[in-house]
């Protein structure tokens, strides 16, 4: 298990659901001395109306997944990739060496919460196809990574919806695709700061673009900007590579 888990929103068989996911092994993927996917579905005893978990019954769901962890990764070596929360219950995912005595296994880690329903399962999944079809979209991608930012940059005391210089950096193949992404950007209100070229042989795309503009930062602003902007690198054969700010102070209040 690595330590980058991150959540995202989706829908899933047309209702909401919760996904928290290993981002960290995905360059791994598939990994050929796990090829077996085991899961273990918890039924949710407090709902809410969405068939997402409660905050009251968060912390037993909480020791449930500790407990399944616990018991099945040393038996079956598994490793735990994703959880699914939707529908009324969670789902843990893992995947395994083999299921050998993933019965046993789960059963031992629930005996503590004799209140739950539950089931499990296994199928030989080389492919890693279940983690790959909950990996992020490339959206969610960048909505995942602003929200990391705006906590980081909430702790320091920043009033998101106040405007502010935000830069942002872009990748490119070639000069050409760099200068055509360019003027868009600057047509659309972006100012150039910076470009670069690097000397680095292996750099499959060495154009750096850096552009501003003064925007405010509230996730549903920034997230629209940088959506479109990695939009447009694409679109120009380039890649989004994020974006930064001063931490902005709410002066009149101080």
């Amino acid at each position: 298990m690595s330590d980058e888990w991150d959540f995202y929103f989706a829908r899933i068989n047309d209702a909401p659901a919760s996904i928290f996911i290993d981002l960290g092994v995905r360059a791994d993927v598939p990994l050929e001395k796990r090829p077996w996917l085991l899961w273990a579905w918890v039924q949710l005893n407090g709902a809410t109306a969405d068939g997402l978990a409660s905050n009251e019954e968060a912390p037993a769901l909480h020791r449930i997944g500790e407990a399944l962890d616990a018991t099945i990764a040393p038996t079956c070596g598994a490793q735990l990739v994703a959880r699914v929360t939707g529908g009324g219950r969670r789902e843990f995912y893992f995947y395994a060496t083999e299921p050998g005595e993933l019965q046993a296994a789960a059963s031992t880690a629930m005996q503590p919460f004799v209140d739950y329903r539950f089931e499990f399962g296994s199928t030989f999944q080389p492919e890693w196809d279940q983690y790959l079809s909950l990996y992020p979209s490339d959206t969610n991608l960048e909505r995942m990574q602003n929200r990391r930012l705006l906590e980081v940059l909430a702790r320091e005391g920043d009033v998101h919806d106040l405007p502010r210089k935000v830069e942002h950096w872009m990748y490119f193949a070639n000069e050409a695709t760099r200068s055509a992404c360019r003027d868009t950007l600057i047509a659309a209100g972006f100012a150039t700061e910076e470009e670069s070229h690097s000397e680095e042989a292996e750099d499959e795309l060495p154009y750096q673009l850096v552009v501003s503009r003064v925007d405010s930062v509230g996730s549903h602003t920034i997230n629209g900007i940088t959506i479109e902007l990695a939009r447009l690198a694409r679109q120009h054969a380039g890649m989004y590579d994020g974006w930064d700010c001063t931490v902005t102070r709410d002066e009149a209040a101080q």
